[in-house]
């Protein structure tokens, strides 16, 4: 990958503008690269997470490398379409998730997933009955120092899970367990992405 224009290698740019570590950005550009495969090689639609898109997005920045270097590569130019919504976008996103899948094998959890929110507004639901019912044990209780610990993983959890509710850091790369990108909508992130194909 190329270098930027301060000299920084392009793993470096990324890591930096998205306050990642070297790990999750190399994982990161080798799920691009694969990504770009398919793009040059399957006839349909495909639909990066968007960890893959933020990357690809960065690549073009590097339009020599990217056009004249890796496109040549990939036998074939690969243009960037605009982004989609709704259904048809997800449907795009899940059949690339298959043909990954085809190839690749089961992608990894933190570059092509995203937060089930569901699943996370109930997590916050039941943290907050617990923490309701635990202070209230606990402000009845003769010792303030075993309440301050027994709530302490609890409301930490709290701060946590409704982090994941929210936008903020949603282009953000991380991986695994603290991936804004994490479960079966990853490839639903409205105009942001775009994909390559027909």
């Amino acid at each position: 990958m190329p270098d930027d224009a301060s000299g920084l290698p392009f793993t470096d740019q990324l890591m930096v503008e998205n306050n990642i570590s070297r790990e999750t950005a190399d994982v990161a550009i080798t799920e691009y690269h694969k990504f770009m495969y398919l793009c040059a090689t399957r006839g349909e639609r495909n639909v990066p997470s968007k960890a893959v898109d933020l990357v690809w997005h960065l690549h073009m920045q590097h339009s020599r490398d990217y056009w004249d270097g890796f496109c040549n590569i990939l036998g074939k130019p690969v243009h960037h379409n605009p982004g989609g919504q709704g259904a048809k976008h997800l449907e795009g996103y899940k059949a690339t998730v298959e043909a990954y899948r085809d190839l690749f094998g089961t992608p990894p959890q933190g570059i092509w997933k995203q937060h089930n929110k569901i699943g996370t507004f109930l997590t916050l639901c039941l943290l907050t009955a617990f923490i309701c019912f635990s202070a209230d044990a606990i402000s009845q209780s003769n010792n303030p120092v075993f309440g301050v610990l027994f709530m302490s993983l609890p409301l930490y959890m709290y701060v946590t899970t409704l982090n994941g509710l929210t936008t903020k850091g949603e282009f953000t790369l991380t991986f695994e367990g603290k991936d804004p990108f994490a479960n079966d909508d990853a490839g639903d992130c409205g105009s942001g992405c775009g994909g390559c194909g027909d």
